[in-house]
């Protein structure tokens, strides 16, 4: 099961960290458009450019090829060892990888995963995207392989120099795995109350979504999440691998919970339309029909 969960933490934290340049001839364009075969093409004239390789790696994640992702980064990382970011993202696609294999061999791994983690968070004190990752890698690990809800704390403590919206955010992580709803809801209410005070505090297009799924489970500030979701819609970009379905069918179930029928049903419509074969937005479009 932690292996499960633990696949969320760093699909949702560490894809967001891709590279940009402008020097790699249409790389960039090619990835707004989900060209990844031109742009991979165009990479091969790079090969001796540390932001190719780099980009090489961030594509394989985004194609779930670990192994291949693993070795670019492993080649960065020997040029670099020094580098945060290098770091971070070996320790992510290795933490990936573990997700797909046995448990025992995945047990293995977590030692490789918790040290590149735990350098990049070293060598870069403002990196809030490893510190989240962290959080939920040091709640969901069992303490048989390393796992410690101090050293989770600690770093969600560090959040708070960093991002508020982050900081707030992995206490109610915290929060859910003890099952603590009331604290959970303060500290998701809080995100919330930062978020809307400075928008500059989300830095990642998924916190966006993050806000705004957790507000709509949770029940609070209903215009503002659906803001934050259609705000993450807008922003979608090859970056951000959970589908805009996901923030329709949030819309929509808060819109139900509004008793705004013809919102909800034309959202859980644009869900089902952008994700074929969803059946909580089925579940839920047949709860919205008999409003």
């Amino acid at each position: 099961m932690w292996q499960q969960k633990l696949f969320f933490v760093f699909l949702n934290l560490f894809i967001v960290s891709f590279v940009q340049s402008q020097s790699l001839g249409g790389v960039e364009e090619y990835l707004k458009n989900n060209e990844l075969k031109k742009a991979k093409s165009e990479l091969q004239n790079h090969l001796k450019n540390p932001e190719a390789i780099e980009y090489l790696g961030d594509i394989a994640v985004f194609e779930k090829k670990w192994d291949k992702a693993i070795k670019h980064y492993r080649k960065l990382l020997k040029t670099r060892p020094e580098s945060a970011n290098y770091n971070f993202k070996l320790g992510g696609a290795m933490g990936m990888k573990a997700m797909e294999v046995s448990k025992f061999s995945a047990a293995l791994m977590i030692g490789d995963v918790k040290k590149y983690l735990n350098q990049a968070a070293s060598l870069d004190a403002n990196h809030a995207e490893v510190r989240r990752a962290l959080v939920e890698l040091y709640m969901e690990l069992p303490a048989i392989v390393g796992g410690s809800k101090e050293v989770a704390q600690q770093y969600a403590l560090e959040l708070h120099n960093l991002n508020a919206v982050d900081a707030h955010l992995a206490e109610a992580y915290i929060h859910n795995y003890e099952e603590n709803e009331e604290l959970k809801r303060k500290a998701v209410a809080k995100a919330l109350n930062a978020a809307a005070q400075n928008r500059e505090l989300l830095v990642r297009n998924y916190l966006f979504y993050e806000l705004g799924e957790q507000a709509a489970n949770l029940n609070l500030k209903p215009k503002l999440a659906v803001d934050f979701l259609n705000s993450y819609i807008k922003n979608y970009s090859y970056k951000d691998l959970k589908s805009p379905a996901w923030a329709y069918f949030h819309i929509a179930k808060i819109e139900a919970k509004e008793n705004d029928k013809k919102e909800a049903l034309y959202n859980i419509n644009k869900a089902l339309s952008v994700k074929f074969g969803f059946p909580e937005a089925e579940k839920l479009k047949l709860k919205i029909l008999e409003m």
